[in-house]
């Protein structure tokens, strides 16, 4: 793969886009026009400038963790990575400007919280988290700033479960990674109360996601077909419990896409 795309990593860019089409068909903002595209490619472009901002604050530590990426395989320099983040967010920016002043207000929030993610906030515990967490929601929500502000209820709660899960699912990924973290000393939640109260606590985040998930259909914001996704989605995440945190996190993220499903089904299906 070209280096400069491998620094994009098109799979997260992708399921970002996918994050601004579930939520533009949730909040009712998807249209086949050159506004709603513009949206797609600048979130697709801004995310890409944010992963490869992380890789050139990463360098270091993948000479040893991850040989094989564009920057310590020698494939590209790190003043080029850095050129190539400039250029990709004076880009994405842009675009996002034609699309409205409060999706270009989100965009730039956005924007500086992934730089400011691999710069500092990436080695304090939990809240690197919720970086995490906010950056996954929020591909959601930015898709009611297309046309304005367009916020309706089925919008928040697919950011707020969005956002839940992420954070639950990002302190089950350091449960897996506890034991490298301890000998190089990274502080994480784990490292820092323990592996058993550590996942104490990400399930009573995923507990809370999962009965918000149900609030939908209580307040008939969707139709009964929206459970196909909701109920499969608590099913996959109660069963993760009792996995090990490597088998949970991937179970975790295959509940939310069952989430998501379950909020497509309820947008499209009345």
């Amino acid at each position: 793969m070209n280096p400069y795309i491998e620094l994009l990593r098109p799979n997260v860019c992708l399921l970002t886009v996918l994050g601004i089409v579930v939520g533009a068909l949730v909040a009712g903002t998807a249209t086949i026009t050159p506004l709603f595209a513009s949206a797609v490619i600048a979130a697709f472009i801004i995310c890409g400038a944010g992963d490869a901002i992380n890789d050139y604050f990463d360098r270091s530590i993948d000479k040893i963790n991850a040989p094989h990426r564009p920057i310590p395989s020698g494939r590209v320099t790190s003043q080029s990575t850095l050129a190539y983040f400039i250029v990709l967010s004076v880009v994405g920016i842009t675009l996002a400007w034609f699309v409205s002043t409060a999706f270009l207000a989100i965009a730039v929030f956005n924007w500086l919280v992934a730089a400011v993610y691999p710069w500092k906030a990436k080695k304090i515990p939990i809240v690197k988290n919720v970086f995490v967490a906010y950056l996954a929601a929020s591909s959601f929500l930015a898709a009611g700033f297309i046309s304005g502000l367009t916020i309706p209820p089925t919008l928040i709660f697919l950011v707020t479960i969005s956002f839940i899960v992420t954070l639950g699912r990002e302190i089950v990924k350091d449960i897996e990674d506890i034991k490298g973290d301890l000998k190089a000393g990274v502080k994480t939640l784990p490292t820092l109360i323990g592996e058993k109260p550590a996942k104490v606590i990400a399930y009573i985040l995923l507990a809370i996601a999962c009965v918000a998930l149900l609030l939908p259909l209580y307040f008939q914001l969707f139709s009964f077909y929206y459970l196909a996704g909701a109920i499969s989605a608590i099913v996959v995440c109660a069963f993760s419990a009792t996995r090990n945190a490597h088998k949970a996190q991937k179970m975790l993220k295959v509940a939310m896409y069952l989430a998501i499903l379950g909020f497509m089904i309820g947008a499209l299906v009345k």
